[in-house]
């Protein structure tokens, strides 16, 4: 790859990544404002996240098998279609139902994002997949961090929420123009599968799959309850305002964000699974902190915290898939994404109807048993030494 494909290789990575987060994230900070303007409960509010991740696991589950078969390109530019369509929406709404619609397509362009993106990035970096995938998903924690505290410091000033949906609209058409008419990027795709493929990597990797599918669900649905309702938990169950939500999430996915630069480099020189046990174990140690304090400096810091301890699971998760699958990897990598999403489809929804009558500090106790879960699983075979090959 030379000098200026790779620049415009990063860029596309960059901007991707950071608007598949601003999808994704912000609408955890926007939550509370539009609680009060269409008088929903928490259990409504709570399945714009369940609709999202509907039709993200469903497109991510067949994203994979579609770039092992067509390549990746075509599913990436109608990624992006999705993403915009979605996006203006929201922007353009005047009722929580379309809000919800906006969701839905949103979730489309989602799904038919993550798991392409990520597997052309393990394919450039063939071999040093842990530390590529932590540095691309900076990118991803930049537009995490930013979208939120931006969105919490507007809203709290008054400006008018529908131009925050209307900005990303305009970048993902953008995108869909920049990406379509490509070519560069994409000469070294390697695609077609035969049904014979399917079978072997079912039939050789089945349990391993299983096992990865389950730490993603657990990670995902901890990381995604997580972010959806601190903004809340500040603002409604402490009391605080709509500043200090998007800081916390600001604080939650900026730590992120430093943490999978620190990860990216220890990734090289230490097992994948020794940093997964390490990060699951520093999350527990924040979300105690997080559950036995109603200061709200602390409930950030304790945010911050269990940012930094998830920085890392998910690049490394994926790096392991990567690097032990090579025929039909994206395949694999799809389906692994895909259960993940099903963690923030049904965790951060089903949470929320919960904590109508257990509750906002519930969620976050409910948060600790799947990092326990998490943690165990972490512990098995597949993710100790020698596993990856």
């Amino acid at each position: 790859m030379d000098r200026k494909i790779e620049i415009k290789f990063y860029f596309m990575v960059g901007i991707v990544f950071y608007f598949l987060a601003i999808s994704m994230i912000i609408t955890g900070a926007a939550l509370p404002k539009w609680m009060d303007i269409f008088q929903v409960t928490a259990g409504r509010a709570g399945r714009l996240f369940f609709l999202y991740y509907l039709t993200y696991v469903i497109t991510t589950f067949s994203s994979g098998f579609l770039c092992d078969h067509f390549g990746k390109k075509p599913i990436i530019v109608l990624s992006q279609l999705f993403l915009g369509i979605g996006f203006f929406c929201i922007s353009t709404a005047h009722s929580f139902l379309f809000i919800e619609l906006g969701m839905l397509i949103m979730g489309l362009g989602g799904g038919f994002c993550e798991a392409p993106m990520t597997g052309l990035i393990s394919q450039v970096f063939n071999g040093r997949e842990g530390f590529a995938l932590n540095m691309s998903q900076i990118f991803f924690g930049i537009g995490a961090a930013s979208g939120p505290f931006l969105t919490g410091y507007l809203l709290g000033i008054g400006f008018n929420w529908r131009f925050l949906y209307l900005l990303p609209a305009v970048v993902s058409m953008f995108l869909f123009f920049f990406i379509y008419f490509e070519k560069k990027l994409f000469q070294k795709e390697r695609k077609g599968i035969t049904s014979g493929n399917i079978l072997i990597l079912y039939q050789r990797w089945k349990t391993f799959l299983a096992v990865s599918c389950l730490a993603m669900l657990l990670y995902v649905g901890s990381e995604i309850a997580s972010s959806s309702w601190m903004s809340t938990y500040i603002v409604k169950g402490l009391k605080g305002n709509l500043y200090l939500g998007g800081l916390a999430m600001a604080g939650y996915w900026g730590m992120i964000t430093i943490g999978r630069i620190v990860f990216a480099y220890l990734s090289q020189k230490n097992h994948y699974g020794t940093l997964l046990r390490i990060s699951s174990i520093i999350s527990l140690v924040f979300l105690f902190l997080l559950l036995m304090t109603n200061s709200i400096p602390l409930v950030i810091l304790s945010f911050m915290g269990i940012g930094f301890g998830f920085s890392g699971i998910w690049p490394l998760v994926v790096a392991v898939v990567a690097r032990n699958i090579e025929e039909m990897q994206a395949t694999a990598i799809g389906v692994v994404v895909a259960l993940g999403g099903t963690g923030a489809l049904f965790f951060p929804w089903i949470l929320g109807i919960l904590s109508d009558y257990m509750g906002l500090r519930f969620i976050f106790i409910m948060v600790v048993v799947l990092v326990v879960a998490m943690f165990l699983v972490f512990q098995s075979r597949f993710f100790k030494e020698g596993m990856e090959t």
